[in-house]
């Protein structure tokens, strides 16, 4: 089986990077017989990069842009239409509905951003992954219309490599070293964001100015959404009584930080919201016993020798670390603690090839394809524009224009979706042309604008041909050759469109 995986680059969010390598190294982790091809899908320089920082991982690299040449049987993750393939069997990814628990988290736009990505994500693709089960409930209860071809929880595992498990002590007492961490420590590995809740364990630790617990935090102190939360985390810990038992380390390396993780006698993940916490599957992997806000998902993880508080108390997560100090429970050895993850992540892995499998199975181009599903997608939503109070005409745009950036390197399928909108009678048919197709071009590149130019030239002599009948059949619409007149008449007269497209003279 040829699996493609998107590497997508977010600065702000690495988590989605590292949950991608680690679905990487999980099917490495499969029997050879067992294990598929891999190619990593880069869509910027930054992922490109990360991939080839990571040749073990995958069998080959390729530009997202080119999956439909690439032969895969399935693609992933997607966490909107616009970062789904052309041409490939796919399944889209929805982490979490944080947006709905926490709005006062998210500016306006971001909600209904979040809303209408993964409405369209659940409820059209041939299938949907969730991180958790409450991830799949709390879809259900927003969107009680969806449900894709099948909707399925993936509970992903973190994964180490070789060097990690055999790292000598030596390098973890250099790092304990480098940051001035003494001996025993517990430790918190969460980007500095106001849902992540350091204030808990700085207040908790104000509140038992006796006990000598040491706590180490990793990550830049910065939350661009809440400039004033870090500063007020950093007050905090600089309380003489809280500074002293304290160490931030900044933004270090990843080596830096699992040489803490593992040097570390647990760890606290105070956090009131997650959609499946890569820390605390790091934490589990390597044995490590920790104290965890007590939320649905820490529930569902439910890691071995993990303690629960409230993470709304500070008292009683100053009660819980006061015992968990005084009597920790006594972690494995690395060799017992490698062996039984190897068995964890050999689950996952296998969970994750089954589900593949499934959607290859039951995908339909002329359904789950990428045009196809945009094609519908993009109506449907325009005539939802003051009717549905969860979003305005502006997320509407911002929504578009993001399906546009896929559409430019692919404008094939540009023409393919624009046929089947200006013919299905929708409200969008009328704004086709200006908002779908001359808002893509207008920012391609000439190369690209001609060949959109040859291909809408091409149908005109396909009647009959295999070739139409396909493009027919691909969004099952019978009224596919309509593109011949409807963009063959815009590069023919000579308006703004067509000197859009620099088609000059070569038409007439």
């Amino acid at each position: 089986m040829r699996i493609g995986l998107r590497l997508f680059y977010n600065p702000g969010w690495m988590g989605g990077v590292n949950y991608v390598l680690n679905i990487a190294r999980m099917l490495r982790s499969l029997p050879p017989e067992e294990q598929p091809e891999i190619i990593f899908l880069t869509t910027a320089p930054q992922s490109e990069e990360i991939a080839h920082a990571h040749t073990s991982l995958a069998d080959a690299i390729a530009p997202f842009a080119s999956t439909r040449q690439l032969g895969l049987d399935f693609v992933y993750p997607a966490t909107q239409l616009p970062e789904a393939p052309f041409g490939a069997p796919w399944a889209g990814w929805i982490p979490d509905w944080q947006c709905q628990y926490h709005p006062d988290m998210f500016p306006e736009e971001e909600r209904a951003r979040r809303y209408l990505q993964y409405r369209e994500i659940a409820r059209r693709p041939v299938a949907c992954i969730f991180s958790s089960q409450q991830a799949i409930d709390d879809t259900r209860k927003l969107l009680s219309e969806a449900q894709a071809t099948f909707w399925d929880v993936f509970h992903f595992p973190a994964v180490f490599d070789e060097e990690t498990w055999l790292r000598p002590e030596v390098d973890i007492a250099e790092t304990r070293k480098k940051f001035s961490v003494p001996a025993k420590y517990l430790i918190v590995c969460n980007q500095f964001w106001r849902h992540k809740n350091h204030l808990a364990v700085a207040e908790a630790l104000s509140r038992v100015p006796e006990l000598d617990a040491h706590v180490v935090m990793t990550g830049a102190l910065e939350d661009s959404r809440w400039p004033d939360y870090a500063q007020q985390v950093e007050d905090l810990l600089k309380q003489p009584d809280v500074a002293r038992r304290v160490t931030l380390t900044g933004r270090i390396s990843r080596d830096e930080q699992l040489n803490l993780l593992l040097g570390a006698s647990g760890y606290i993940q105070p956090s009131l919201f997650e959609g499946w916490s890569t820390f605390v599957e790091e934490a589990r992997a390597l044995g490590l016993p920790g104290l965890l806000s007590d939320i649905p998902v820490h529930r569902e993880q439910s890691p071995e020798g993990g303690i629960f508080f409230d993470p709304h108390d500070a008292g009683a997560l100053a009660s819980s670390l006061s015992a968990f100090w005084g009597s920790s429970p006594l972690r494995p050895s690395l060799t017992y603690a490698r062996q039984k993850h190897q068995a964890y992540t050999l689950s996952a892995a296998r969970k994750f090839m089954s589900i593949a499998h499934r959607a290859r199975q039951a995908y339909r181009s002329e359904l789950h394809d990428s045009s196809a599903i945009l094609a519908k997608a993009i109506p449907d939503l325009f005539d939802e524009i003051g009717q549905n109070p969860r979003f305005a005409r502006s997320d509407f745009d911002r929504w578009l224009a993001n399906a546009r950036l896929l559409l430019r390197e692919h404008p094939e399928d540009l023409a393919r979706i624009a046929a089947h909108v200006c013919n299905d009678g929708s409200a969008f048919s009328k704004e086709t042309e200006t908002l779908l197709v001359k808002a893509t071009l207008g920012k391609c590149t000439p190369d690209i604008r001609e060949r959109f130019a040859a291909f809408n030239a091409s149908l005109e002599n396909l009647e009959n041909t295999a070739e139409l009948q396909n493009l027919q059949k691909k969004l099952a619409n019978p009224h596919e050759k309509a593109l011949m007149g409807f963009l063959h008449l815009a590069f023919r007269v000579g308006d703004k469109f067509g000197r859009l497209v620099r088609l000059g003279g070569k038409r007439k």
